[in-house]
């Protein structure tokens, strides 16, 4: 079983790797397995990304997305 670090971790490892995301803009917690993932993105269709790419991260237990799009969540500089 992976720790809460270590699923913390690759969640916000993979979150970083979406272009579309800032990922400094979404906070996560993990308690006991449980992740929780609340912030602002720019659209829908990035919302979608971040919680198709949490579910995709192995040993998560449960997942609450609180994560919106709205504005006020600018593209990190390439």
């Amino acid at each position: 079983m992976r720790t809460d670090a270590e699923l913390k971790a690759d969640l916000m490892e993979r979150l970083d790797a979406i272009p579309a995301v800032n990922a400094s803009n979404i906070d996560v917690t993990v308690d006991n397995g449980m992740v929780t993932l609340s912030g602002q993105v720019d659209t829908h269709q990035t919302r979608f990304q971040v919680e198709r790419t949490a579910r995709r991260v192995s040993g998560i237990r449960g997942l609450a997305i609180r994560v919106r799009p709205g504005q006020g969540s600018p593209k990190r500089p390439h």
